[in-house]
């Protein structure tokens, strides 16, 4: 056994870079392998892990040593962060990085909805970030959350750093988000002005806009509807009258309401 590692990396040799260890040792490992396989079965536990350690050492000094972290697709997780999740010492034993637990780690992130970890020999741990893409903040009693197009919360996201994007409201709202917006962004337009838009009975959605007006579409092809109104919208801007509502839920109506104050007990108007 001594001899097997001490013929993989002779601790006497005399050291030129680790490159050329590296190369040594690629050379090597093939021949060895099985040997070492077989090796490793006929020991105990702690014999086995001894016998790793040692083995981490041994190529760590044939230049098999953490150098280089390569990330790719981060964009809104921030560097911090994702180190913390590493916890990654350079110059460790390459071959000592547990990438699935790694890889574990790293899926622990709000923001990361697939991940790529590789050991790239002989210095270098690659790792491909798919990161979740926001559509919309689901509001959740006071506060708000952002979602992806699954309806998956984006934990850590700080909803401030996305008011451009529409609030959704309503039980199962978030699962059910993405088919809806992308139908209302078909009238770009129209779309521009909407604010937030709410899941009514978990059958049909009300749309809001941000001068107040409630759009009611109705449960069956409601991006017909809403194509309806971008048109009268483009002919008769019926979306910038004094309107606090347009009911589209009844097919090919338009019914309006007014924006009338109700006079009662205690109105001041």
């Amino acid at each position: 056994m001594r001899r097997l590692i001490g013929w993989i990396m002779p601790k006497t040799a005399p050291r030129t870079s680790s490159t050329s260890s590296w190369q040594r040792l690629k050379m090597l490992l093939p021949a060895s392998f099985g040997l070492v396989l077989i090796t490793i079965a006929g020991l105990t536990y702690v014999d086995r892990h001894r016998f790793i350690t040692e083995l981490h050492h041994l190529s760590a000094e044939a230049g098999l040593k953490l150098r280089h972290i390569q990330v790719r697709g981060r964009s809104h997780i921030s560097k911090n962060v994702l180190l913390a999740k590493l916890n990654l010492e350079l110059d460790a034993p390459i071959l000592s990085i547990n990438l699935h637990d790694l890889h574990n780690r790293i899926s622990q992130i709000g923001w990361v909805k697939n991940v790529i970890v590789e050991r790239r020999f002989p210095s270098t741990i690659h790792i491909v970030i798919e990161e979740r893409v926001p559509i919309a903040l689901l509001q959740n009693d006071s506060d708000h959350q952002l979602i992806d197009a699954t309806g998956t919360v984006i934990e850590g996201a700080d909803p401030r750093d996305f008011t451009h994007l529409k609030v959704v409201v309503g039980k199962n709202s978030g699962a059910n988000a993405a088919p809806i917006l992308a139908a209302l962004g078909t009238e770009p337009e129209l779309f521009s002005e909407v604010w937030a838009i709410s899941f009514r009975s978990q059958r049909r959605w009300d749309v809001y806009l941000k001068n107040g007006m409630e759009i009611r579409l109705p449960e069956s092809d409601p991006i017909s509807a809403w194509s309806r109104l971008a048109v009268i919208d483009r002919e008769k801007a019926i979306t910038n009258r004094d309107l606090a509502v347009i009911d589209l839920r009844i097919p090919k109506q338009l019914i309006v309401e007014p924006n009338i104050p109700v006079r009662g007990k205690g109105s001041k108007t």
